[in-house]
């Protein structure tokens, strides 16, 4: 995986750093460049940023078998992508290997993004009718709120800065995390949001499956996407389903899980065996700062001070 925040003074060395692409940036308004990019990019997916203080031209290709789309901030200043304009307001779509044409407004800010094209067509056949998905392969633009963009924008830029600054997320998870922020996206776009009403029987069973799958992985925790591939529902069913039997939505739910798994081998071990370190690590947490701000705001005392027992068992 690699991660990088860069700067140029030239917008084709700026487009050649964004690994993954072929395309050419052409300048067209006066002046020397200033140019920030920021970029992750892993073996499945990908996520840039890049702030362009000029007018460019940008042509090329996109990556083949990845489904790539973008969130422009042009504050105000409308480009032009595949012959539409496009604003603040617009989330523009690449499918694989398609060409394009984009005509970036001066002060252009671009976030986007790529995954795995196979794995979120099967993630969104799950998710959406089948009108739904022809538009999603027939169009280049959908539309949204720029308040919910900005806060997708926010939640991929705090995943992207978490592996600049040395958090060890595996890929596997960051991917899972992308998927998920794509797939809500695309279905505020498509249904506004609106909830569908559940079976609380049906419900209340995959709540139970999910609770026991991330007891039999507590070391590795599954993602909420795992969780849907395994159990064959969609993204939104399973957070129906939470919030109605539960309500939490699965991510704090499973942490729950999680945490409580933990406080129970505190509880059974010593400290002297078993460290903190060492549990929250066997329970899936892998920053011990993480865990501990969330077992202390679940239980209301930091790990440290559980009451700890006499360590003659192991973990288990």
């Amino acid at each position: 995986m690699h991660a990088q925040r860069q700067h140029f003074n030239d917008v084709n060395t700026h487009a050649n750093a964004i690994l993954g692409w072929q395309q050419t940036y052409d300048q067209m308004s006066a002046g020397s460049a200033h140019t920030e990019l920021t970029h992750l990019t892993a073996e499945r997916f990908q996520i840039f940023r890049e702030c362009l203080d000029k007018r460019v031209v940008q042509h090329g290709a996109a990556p083949a078998r990845r489904f790539c789309l973008a969130m422009p901030e042009s504050g105000g200043r409308a480009g032009v992508f595949q012959g539409n304009s496009v604003g603040d307001a617009d989330v523009t779509l690449l499918h694989s290997g398609q060409e394009f044409f984009v005509h970036a407004a001066e002060g252009m800010d671009l976030l986007a993004v790529s995954v795995d094209a196979q794995r979120l067509e099967r993630l969104a056949d799950r998710e959406f009718s089948a009108a739904e998905l022809r538009r999603l392969n027939r169009t280049t633009r959908l539309n949204a709120s720029p308040q919910f963009l900005g806060a997708i924008r926010q939640q991929l830029l705090a995943m992207v800065d978490a592996v600049l600054q040395g958090e060890p997320l595996p890929e596997a998870q960051l991917e899972d995390l992308l998927l998920e922020c794509m797939l809500v996206l695309l279905e505020q776009v498509f249904q506004g949001g609106s909830g569908r009403a559940g079976n609380v029987a049906v419900s209340a069973y995959l709540v139970r499956q999910a609770h026991q799958m991330a007891l039999d992985c507590l070391d590795e925790p599954l993602s909420v996407l795992q969780i849907c591939e395994r159990l064959d529902v969609s993204r939104s069913t399973l957070q129906r389903s939470f919030l109605g039997v539960t309500g939490l939505r699965p991510v704090e739910y499973l942490r729950a899980v999680r945490l409580n798994a933990a406080r129970q081998r505190l509880q059974r071990t010593s400290a002297e065996r078993f460290t903190v370190a060492r549990v929250a690590c066997e329970v899936g947490f892998t920053h011990l700062g993480h865990f501990a701000g969330a077992y202390r705001a679940l239980f209301g005392e930091a790990p440290s001070l559980t009451r700890r027992g006499a360590g003659a068992s192991a973990a288990g």
